[in-house]
């Protein structure tokens, strides 16, 4: 299942805005004086001119997905409920959360088993506590430098935004009085080629095998919903549905996903630190 693990992150890699040059529909929830006559295009550069002031954020994440790999009897469900804390530069991350894995075909009486988690990485580390183990560790330093390129990559809105104007004319764009509303439904060898071009952005040092993977990924099907305040021009949601599959040496593994994100705390929350507790006694992996 290892193999798959690489492609399951490509598929998460988080997404922005696109522009155009039409005004957001409102809702018939709008009030006539608060709806808004910026165009796409507009919201799009207020967008990208904001994130350039963003020092961190907190992010709050649920995630359900779904694994299966048909020619061996494997299949997995997965939940995840995460809250993030961030800073951009220098990047450092604070996460805790849950998440549960069932099986299908295992004993129903079975009750998936609920792990709590929690990490810091910052440039002293990566480390790692789950409630399996009850004991923080400090991971490798080639898991450390890929995940830190990783989130580098995600945490640079500027270059999200530049990467999704390929798409500018597949968005729809909606107003309430408090947001404007971007959806995107779409499908097709455009999305792999983006999926694929983070993918080699974000981890460098693939090697040739899982190059040869991408080649049979098939994005089937991708809806996006993306929220961004009126006032601020932050975003505040990023929803997503993803259904894909990839072949592999004659085995194709098919996956889909949920995922609801919410930002909040935009340059309010404190700077990450590892607690000296955890630096004195994580084990090495």
């Amino acid at each position: 299942m290892k193999k798959w693990m690489t492609l399951m992150v490509a598929s998460v890699l988080t997404l922005g805005l696109a522009a155009c040059n039409s005004t957001a529909t409102p809702t018939s929830e709008t009030a006539e004086d608060k709806t808004s006559e910026l165009t796409l295009k507009q919201v799009f550069d207020k967008s990208l001119a904001q994130s350039e002031s963003i020092k961190n954020l907190t992010a709050d994440i649920e995630m359900s997905q779904f694994i299966e790999v048909p020619s061996q009897d494997v299949a997995m469900d997965t939940v995840t409920n995460m809250t993030m804390d961030m800073f951009v530069d220098p990047l450092s991350i604070y996460q805790k959360g849950t998440t549960s894995t069932t099986v299908p075909g295992e004993d129903s009486s079975v009750q998936p088993q609920e792990i709590e988690i929690e990490s810091y990485m910052t440039d002293e580390g990566f480390f790692m506590n789950h409630s399996m183990s009850e004991q923080w560790v400090k991971l490798p330093g080639d898991m450390y430098e890929q995940m830190m390129a990783m989130s580098q990559k995600q945490a640079d809105p500027s270059q999200q935004l530049k990467d999704l104007e390929v798409f500018m004319e597949d968005f729809t764009f909606e107003q309430t009085e408090d947001m404007y509303v971007l959806n995107l439904s779409a499908s097709g060898d455009k999305f792999n080629e983006l999926i694929k071009k983070q993918l080699t952005e974000t981890m460098p040092e693939m090697q040739l095998d899982q190059e040869e993977m991408l080649k049979d990924m098939n994005i089937e099907k991708v809806d996006y919903e993306i929220f961004i305040d009126k006032e601020t021009f932050n975003t505040t949601a990023f929803n997503m549905v993803l259904e894909m599959t990839v072949s592999v040496e004659g085995e194709e593994m098919q996956m889909s996903q949920d995922l609801k994100s919410t930002f909040t705390k935009y340059n309010e929350i404190e700077p990450i630190k590892v607690p000296q507790e955890v630096l004195d006694n994580a084990q090495e992996m």
